[in-house]
């Protein structure tokens, strides 16, 4: 069959984290590493908005697109124009949000939505198609019939990531040289786990993981690294070192190996104060980056999120990552609870901790959390295009206006000075490619009116 894989555009009215960067779509690649026996191609539409253009010439037998809570109506869109297009195109949909929330797509245009992970859900329902077997043989899916949502039967996680198929990364060469991540252009993207055993509140991962962590050898991790074409990688795990014998094992790999590449990570502060000497390591083999969600600087604050951390900790781990010339990614949660005192003392915080790139979310209750039910009274929109971290989809304390100024002036604040960025290129921990994208996003991140514009065309911004 002729498989469509689809990554929908990004909105163009609100201002989001797909600013900060425009990632090789890895989950895609992965699908597509599954669908050995068929024609497969990837559309991504942040780059190539013809799906028209792609659906005429390629004639595809089923389109799939997959996407965040942000990207719903997109995916949705999709959906509608592929059927207007070709009424036998059948479509599906997956993701985060789709398996959490498979009802948001209880249209007519969806035929079906693929719960949790697709690797062996998607080439077992081509077969099925292909074949006129029942579909609900078929483990995972969501499927119409009758007008009505059909359930089959949970699939199980996969019980050895080995198994999941390498990625398809050469269906994606076209759209390279435009891929960026804050800094970095054309990165690659590296999955090497999956799930994470926590379960903080405001977090779907352990959620659609089922709070478990698996994880991928470190012989398979190295295979992957090797057959990258990009010199900067990032890991896409949300705790590289989860597991922390597997990362230094993945380290003497690599380092036996003599790739030379630049590494960023995701890491809780717990397990980089537990390992110092496990970060100097990464150091010396090229590890330029960590994201590390600090989250809060209150005790309290940290405690209610169920983060399981503490401010002492994450002062550690801060402390640990400048010690090895590491740049700290730190993630802080904003509460939109928040009054200007409260802004003030996490500007004074963020330049307590050196941190390199700081990153500021608004508390966000994400559909299908135990969060968003106990919050689902509180909302103020529906519209899923302001579930984007940037923006409050719950009452602020201050008015719109004052609120996304304090927003935009955690940013404004916070900075790097120019100098420093300059230093970070020289000391080739960015690109100065990089320094032009940073530019450009902060010009946004530190314009109220950008945060404005989306609860404007959301009848918000009173």
């Amino acid at each position: 069959m002729r498989v469509l894989l689809v990554q929908p555009p990004e909105s163009q009215s609100v201002v989001g984290f797909s600013k900060f960067g425009c990632p090789e779509p890895l989950a895609l690649e992965i699908l597509a590493g599954s669908l050995a026996d068929h024609d497969v191609r990837i559309l991504d539409m942040r780059l190539d908005p013809d799906l028209e253009r792609c659906i005429r010439t390629f004639r595809p037998h089923a389109v799939g697109v997959t996407g965040y809570t942000c990207n719903v109506p997109q995916m949705l869109a999709i959906c509608r124009d592929a059927k207007e297009l070709d009424v036998d195109i059948v479509t599906l949909v997956g993701g985060y949000h789709a398996t959490l929330c498979p009802e948001d797509f209880d249209t007519a245009d969806v035929d079906v939505v693929v719960v949790g992970e697709g690797e062996t859900t998607l080439p077992e329902f081509l077969a099925a198609l292909e074949e006129g077997r029942d579909l609900g043989e078929v483990a995972g899916l969501v499927y119409r019939e009758n007008g009505e949502q059909v359930v089959t039967a949970p699939r199980q996680l996969l019980a050895d990531l080995d198994e999941s198929p390498m990625p398809a990364r050469h269906l994606t060469d076209e759209y390279r040289e435009n891929y960026f991540f804050q800094f970095w252009a054309s990165p690659a993207p590296v999955e090497t786990a999956r799930g994470c055993p926590h379960k903080c509140k405001f977090c779907s991962v352990w959620v659609f993981h089922r709070g478990r962590c698996r994880y991928k050898s470190p012989e398979r991790v190295l295979e992957e690294l090797k057959r990258v074409k990009s010199e900067i990688v990032y890991f896409v795990d949300d705790n590289f070192l989860q597991n922390l014998p597997r990362a230094e094992e993945i380290h003497q790999l690599v380092k036996s190996a003599g790739l030379k590449m630049r590494y960023w990570m995701q890491a809780r502060s717990d397990s980089i104060a537990r390992r110092p000497d496990l970060i100097e390591r990464w150091a010396e083999v090229g590890l330029s980056t960590v994201l590390v969600g600090f989250e809060k600087f209150r005790e309290e604050e940290l405690a209610d999120l169920r983060k399981g951390s503490s401010v002492k900790t994450n002062e550690e781990a801060a402390r640990v990552l400048r010690a090895n010339n590491v740049d700290i990614w730190g993630a802080f949660i904003v509460d939109p609870s928040w009054r200007r005192s409260d802004f003030d003392a996490l500007i004074d915080y963020v330049h307590h901790l050196k941190i390199s790139f700081p990153q500021f979310s608004v508390l966000t209750p994400l559909p299908g959390t135990e969060f968003f039910r106990d919050k689902l009274g509180e909302l103020t929109t529906r519209n899923y295009e302001l579930f984007d971290f940037m923006h409050s989809v719950l009452p602020t304390s201050l008015p719109a206006g004052q609120f996304y100024g304090e927003m935009a002036r955690l940013y404004s604040s916070t900075t790097m000075s120019l100098s420093d960025l300059k230093q970070r290129i020289r000391s080739g921990h960015i690109q100065s490619s990089g320094l032009r994208r940073l530019k450009n996003l902060l010009s946004e991140l530190t314009n109220p009116e950008a945060y404005l514009r989306g609860l404007e065309e959301d009848g918000q911004a009173g």
